[in-house]
């Protein structure tokens, strides 16, 4: 089987016009919209779907409020669905559409759907950043952005109670590979099709919760105009512009009104599987800069390593000396 990427997530909210304005702001083109709800496709083909929280094809909320209420991953082949619905229909209830999607849960309790994905693949502006001493921009003015307009649906974030029955799920049953772990904090995974850093992150915490959405912009530009865009017309972002050491991600979270924050991304590791996972502490782990700097957090010391191999499961991993 080979999993490509999220192919669609829906929303299940408590106010559709407040939600459907936030992503219309935030750069997602509307493809319908009426009282019940509005869709968001994106360039690469995956969409966004909103609806109210008593939606009856919405699946059983994973946690209370509003936030992401199934998670649909885009499979390359009719052949690789039929393997995950056979493999998967082994042990738990299983809904196929007409179309073939597949709808169940996972072993954390989301709700997943598997569907038929012919993703298109994104395309760049030509990259012409100037260094000191290699200059690849000539005569020229940069790319300049209006808006920005994600194109990619990056990955997504929950907390859950128990991570290593989590991530067990999809390593075991849907051929992801752990790519990074964080100490007492969760653990990083990307599925099979995608050379991403990570499609899937599960943060330990005592309360199922949802966390995040990320979606791919071009490059810090195209995100500086999303977020200048973004603050112009009310919404808020706690931490601001910043980038992660591990993921090497630089990224803006902005409070989302359809559940958790949405964030834009861009400048991630790529990975292949001769990539070696790391075991980083929290504090390194989480930020490389911040532009609004919290002058009473301590300045993070050196701290990853490599993980042993085979990769030990997450408690295994937290009880490893530092």
């Amino acid at each position: 089987m080979s999993i490509i990427g999220i192919e669609s997530i829906a929303y299940g909210v408590e106010d559709v016009a407040t939600s459907a304005r936030f992503f219309e702001d935030f750069g997602l083109p509307l493809a319908r919209r009426d009282d019940k709800g509005a869709d968001f496709h994106l360039a690469e083909g995956s969409s966004v779907r909103i609806r109210t929280m008593d939606d009856p094809t919405l699946p059983a909320p994973f946690a209370r409020g509003p936030g992401l209420r199934e998670l649909v991953w885009g499979v390359d082949t009719e052949q690789a669905l039929d393997g995950i619905a056979t493999e998967l229909g082994r042990d738990r209830a299983l809904r196929r559409d007409n179309d073939g999607t597949i709808h169940t849960n996972d072993d954390a309790g989301i709700a997943v759907g598997f569907r038929l994905y012919p993703r298109k693949t994104p395309q760049d502006a030509p990259q012409s950043e100037n260094g000191l001493a290699t200059m690849k921009r000539w005569n020229q003015l940069r790319k300049w952005y209006h808006v920005a307009r994600p194109q990619v649906l990056h990955h997504a974030v929950f907390f859950v109670p128990d991570v290593d029955k989590g991530v067990s799920f999809y390593t075991k049953r849907l051929n992801f590979r752990v790519t990074d772990m964080i100490r007492h904090a969760g653990v990083f995974m990307r599925c099979d099709g995608r050379p991403d850093h990570h499609n899937l992150f599960f943060i330990r915490a005592k309360e199922p919760r949802f966390n995040h959405v990320a979606f791919g912009v071009e490059n810090i530009d195209e995100m500086m105009t999303g977020l200048n865009i973004m603050q112009r017309n009310g919404w808020t972002s706690r931490e601001g512009l910043g980038r992660h050491r591990a993921t090497s991600i630089i990224f803006c979270y902005m409070d989302c009104p359809a559940g958790g924050t949405c964030e834009y991304m861009c400048d991630s590791d790529y990975l292949t599987d001769a990539w070696q996972p790391n075991l980083w502490e929290p504090g390194f782990a989480n930020y490389h800069w911040l532009a609004d700097w919290d002058a009473k957090m301590p300045a993070p010391e050196w701290k990853v390593k490599p993980l042993p191999t085979p990769v030990p499961s997450f408690s295994e991993a937290c009880a490893l000396p530092e």
